[in-house]
């Protein structure tokens, strides 16, 4: 039996099928993170929790790209509550198996939903990367604090001080992805359907043991900052970045979780964060058509 959820407002659609919530996101071109997504999310996440009928959760989207980030149109308004970070936080507290199947690119607060996820299945063409020090901010939904944990402190600021892609692959040894297929919804699908079976606890990114080491955590965060050019437009940012990193590194999860939200609101705020804003959307707009 299933039971569906497919309000023509709505970006995020669920659909109930024996015993699993099988989350949609469509929200074209991108499925960046708008409100209305993080709204969908955050139901989403609840409607696990509080209905005895869901025993899992499968989070995919549709298009060529698991969801790009967040909508950057919203960084000039109010912020509007469910914020990125909430939304992670609910999913990462679900106590049932989520589990996000990745395609195309997973960016940003993309990879933040699939790392708050319980266990990730990416198609091997799949890319992840942290561009947000591009835009002069860093990940706020809990990115500096999940990734750290899981794949150690010198790839995780690697991939915040730069902005660089990686490919599935390399994700997945860095234990950021669980699995790679070449049907990552059907494979998702399959792996709910055997947690449902077997039980067991919930993995969470929070819990990871990459920085158990904090002494050899510490220097290699310094000598991945050391690598890094200072003196350019993304300075602000990256200062912050390792601040966050190194909370990760020297903190539990929660009180570095507050670190890297104070960290994210001083980048919002800042002259570099505008600057890079508005150079993005000139050369966007330079890329577009022009009627003659």
């Amino acid at each position: 039996m299933s039971e569906s959820h497919a309000s023509e407002e709505s970006p995020v659609r669920w659909v109930l099928e024996d015993g699993l919530l099988i989350v949609t996101i469509g929200h074209p071109p991108v499925n960046a993170l708008s409100h209305a997504v993080r709204v969908g999310l955050m139901e989403a996440a609840e409607r696990l929790d509080t209905d005895a009928a869901a025993q899992a959760m499968v989070l995919r989207s549709t298009g060529t790209v698991f969801i790009g980030g967040a909508d950057i149109r919203e960084f000039s308004g109010p912020r509007r509550a469910p914020m990125l970070n909430e939304v992670c936080h609910r999913i990462d507290a679900c106590t049932k198996p989520v589990i996000a199947a990745v395609h195309g690119a997973a960016l940003g607060g993309g990879l933040e939903v699939a790392l708050a996820s319980h266990y990730r299945v990416a198609a091997p063409a799949a890319v992840v990367a942290f561009p947000e020090v591009l835009l002069g901010l860093l990940p706020g939904a809990g990115g500096t604090q999940r990734a750290p944990r899981l794949c150690g402190a010198a790839l995780a600021l690697d991939l915040m001080l730069t902005g660089r892609r990686i490919p599935a692959a390399e994700a997945m040894a860095a234990r950021l992805v669980d699995v790679l297929d070449d049907a990552p919804r059907e494979y998702a699908k399959e792996w709910a359907r055997l947690l449902i079976a077997r039980g067991g606890m919930l993995p969470r990114a929070r819990d990871g043991q990459a920085l158990l080491d904090k002494e050899t955590a510490r220097a290699e965060a310094l000598q991945a900052m050391e690598r890094v050019v200072h003196a350019d437009d993304h300075a602000f940012a990256r200062e912050r970045i390792l601040r966050c990193v190194m909370a990760a590194i020297d903190l539990p999860f929660g009180q570095g979780a507050q670190v890297e939200a104070d960290a994210f609101l001083e980048c919002l705020a800042s002259p570099e964060r505008e600057q890079l804003v508005a150079q993005f959307f000139a050369a966007r707009a330079a890329r577009k058509p022009q009627n003659l």
